[in-house]
């Protein structure tokens, strides 16, 4: 087994969600798992994409719907500023 997977279940049990929560990120195409050997894992570089969205939705009461959006929102405010960046560093 490789050691970048950490297993949905393992997950759970650290954040004290529920598998559904997880699943429901995969529905939204919020995070991708991965299903090896009929277990379902979740790569470890979105690890920190879940804490947020633990966070979004246990914390701050944000549905799912919501936290599409935030993302969303997010991720075009960061191409945004990336393109901003690059504007900067190649100006005349």
């Amino acid at each position: 087994m490789q050691t970048d997977f950490i297993a949905a279940e393992e997950c759970c049990v650290h954040y004290n969600i529920e598998l559904s929560f997880i699943q429901s990120l995969q529905e939204y195409e919020l995070i991708e798992l991965n299903v090896i050997e009929e277990k379902t894992f979740i790569h470890t570089n979105q690890l920190h994409d879940l804490e947020k969205f633990i966070h979004l939705h246990y914390d701050l009461n944000i549905n799912m719907e919501g936290i599409d959006a935030i993302q969303h929102l997010l991720l075009r405010m960061k191409s945004l500023q990336d393109e901003i960046n690059y504007m900067k560093s190649h100006a005349l």
